[in-house]
C-alpha cells in the first residue's frame, strides 16, 4: 500500500512535493500481460505513471485546484447548453448570418439579448479559468496559453468548414476538408512544440539537479521523471479538441434538428469530451508545474534556449571575460563568463579545444556540453552556475 508524506503548511513549495515522499520507482505493481507480452511493457508504466499522478493529485491539489476545475466545467457547460433560451434546441434563425453590426439582416444584429447574455458569460467563464490556471502554474503560463490556442484553432477550422460543408466530412466537399486539414495541423504543431519544450526542460532539469557519479542513480531519476503518462494526456487533449469542435459545429450546423434521429447525441459528446478536455488542462499544466517548479528555470525547448542565448551573445563588451572557480575547494574550472553574461564551457572530451554554452552542442565536435562542470583539481561536479559568485551566476 502506497503511503504520502503530509505536506507542511497550507501551501507546499512546487517541485519539493513532487521531490518528497513516495517516488515514481518506489511503485510496484503485478506484472501480468507485460511478462507474456514484452510488447505490452509501456502499459504497464503507463499504469504506474497514472497510479503516482492520481496519489499526488491527492496530495498536492488544494481547494483553488477544484475552484477552477470547476470554473472551465461550467464554462463547457454554458458553451454547449442553452438553459432553456432554445437558440440552440430550435437550431436559431439560419437566415440571419454574419457578425458585422452595421448589417441589419446580420446574425449579431438579430440576436436576442438572453443568448447574447450567455454567450458574454461563457467567455467570461474561459477568461477566468485561463486568469486561474496562471495563477496556480506561473511557469506554464505560456504553454496554458498554447492549449488554448490548439482549442481556437480546431473550433475555427471545424466552423469555417461546416459553414461550406453542414454535414461535413459526410459532405464530401474538398475545401471544407482542407480548412479542417490546416486546423489539424495547427493543433498537432502546438502540442508538439509543448511536449518538446517539456521534455526537453525536464531533461536539463535532471542533469543538472539530479546528477550522480553512478549513472544507474542518474537513469533512476530520470525515470521518477518520466513523462509518459503526461504526453498521453497531451496526445488525448489533442484529439478531444478535435472531437469536441466536431461535435460542437456540427450540432449548430444541423438545418432541422428535429428531423435527425440521434441529434441530441452530438451535444453528448460535445459536453462530455469538453468536461474530459478540461480535466487534461488541468492534469497536463499541473505534472510539469509541480516536476519543476522549484527549479531556476524556464519551460522552453533546447532550441529556443540557444536562440536566446545567442541573442544575448551579440551584445559584446570590452571586459575580458572571468574563469570560474570550484566551489569547493576555489580552484580555476574550465568555464567562463563574459561580460554580458553569457557562461562557455569547454568540450570535456579528450582532444577536443571547442567550447560552447552549457546544453549546447560543442562548436568542433558536437558533443553536447553538460550543464554540470568538473573541477580538475578536487574533482568536484557541481552545476555551472555554481563556479560563479550569486552576482556573477546566470
Amino acid at each position: 500500500m502506497m503511503t504520502e508524506g503530509e505536506a507542511m503548511g497550507d501551501e507546499p513549495e512546487e517541485g519539493l512535493v513532487f521531490h518528497e515522499g513516495t517516488r515514481l520507482t518506489d511503485l510496484k505493481i503485478k506484472q501480468n500481460l507485460s511478462i507474456d507480452y514484452p510488447r505490452l511493457e509501456p502499459l504497464h508504466h503507463l499504469k504506474i505513471e497514472w497510479m503516482f499522478q492520481f496519489y499526488k493529485i491527492r496530495s498536492t491539489w488544494n481547494n483553488g485546484h477544484w475552484i477552477t476545475l470547476a470554473v472551465g466545467c461550467l464554462a463547457v457547460i454554458f458553451s454547449g447548453w442553452d438553459f432553456g433560451i432554445g437558440e440552440l434546441a430550435s437550431g436559431g434563425d439560419y437566415y440571419s448570418v454574419g457578425i458585422n453590426p452595421s448589417d441589419e439582416d446580420s446574425g449579431f444584429r438579430n440576436l436576442p439579448a438572453a443568448p447574447f447574455i450567455l454567450t458574454l458569460m461563457t467567455l467570461g467563464l474561459w477568461a477566468i479559468f485561463l486568469l486561474r490556471l496562471w495563477s496556480i502554474y506561473p511557469l506554464m503560463r505560456s504553454q496554458a496559453v498554447s492549449m488554448y490556442v490548439a482549442l481556437l484553432a480546431a473550433e475555427f477550422s471545424q466552423f469555417w468548414a461546416h459553414g461550406y460543408d453542414p454535414q461535413f466530412p459526410f459532405g464530401y466537399v474538398g475545401f471544407a476538408f482542407a480548412v479542417a486539414l490546416v486546423g489539424l495541423i495547427l493543433v498537432i504543431f502546438v502540442c508538439f512544440i509543448l511536449q518538446r519544450a517539456v521534455i526537453e526542460t525536464r531533461d536539463l532539469h535532471v542533469e543538472e539537479k539530479h546528477w550522480h557519479p553512478d549513472p544507474r542513480q542518474v537513469d533512476i531519476a530520470m525515470r521518477d521523471h518520466s513523462l509518459l503518462a503526461w504526453s498521453v494526456g497531451l496526445i488525448s487533449y489533442c484529439v478531444l479538441v478535435i472531437i469536441h469542435s466536431w461535435a460542437g459545429a456540427h450540432y449548430v450546423a444541423v438545418r432541422q434538428p428535429d428531423a435527425i434521429t440521434g441529434w441530441w447525441l452530438l451535444k453528448f459528446i460535445h459536453l462530455i469530451s469538453g468536461l474530459i478536455m478540461v480535466w487534461l488542462i488541468m492534469v497536463v499544466l499541473w505534472y510539469p508545474q509541480i516536476m519543476l517548479g522549484s527549479a531556476d528555470i524556464t519551460i522552453e525547448s533546447d532550441r529556443s534556449r540557444q536562440v536566446g542565448r545567442t541573442q544575448s551573445s551579440e551584445k559584446k563588451s570590452a571586459q575580458p571575460s572571468r574563469p570560474g572557480k570550484c566551489p569547493d575547494c576555489g580552484a580555476e574550472t574550465p568555464v567562463k563568463m563574459r561580460a554580458n553574461g553569457e557562461i562557455s564551457a569547454a568540450c570535456a572530451i579528450d582532444g577536443c579545444n571547442g567550447s560552447a554554452t552549457p546544453g549546447e552542442k560543442c562548436s568542433v565536435c558536437g558533443t553536447r556540453i553538460s550543464s554540470r562542470i568538473i573541477c580538475l583539481a578536487c574533482n568536484c561536479s557541481a552545476p555551472v552556475g555554481n563556479h560563479f559568485s550569486d552576482d556573477e551566476a546566470w
